[in-house]
């Protein structure tokens, strides 16, 4: 059964000069208090937002590395 992730901060790294430029203010790793899946967020612009739309994806290792 699927549940509503419930996540809360674990780290927060600072943002390369890169993701500065390309409009990443903030950046957070959160993990989820039921499942204890992890979802990277960043802030853009005045909201935060998960860096990946589907967190189950090959890609998440590759751009996290």
């Amino acid at each position: 059964m699927e549940h509503r992730h419930e996540y809360e901060a674990i780290y927060h790294p600072n943002p390369s000069v890169p993701a500065k430029a390309i409009g990443i203010k903030a950046a957070e790793m959160r993990r989820c208090k039921t499942c204890l899946k992890e979802m990277p967020f960043v802030r853009i612009k005045n909201g935060w937002e998960p860096l990946f739309e589907d967190a189950e994806s090959g890609d998440q290792g590759i751009l996290l590395a």
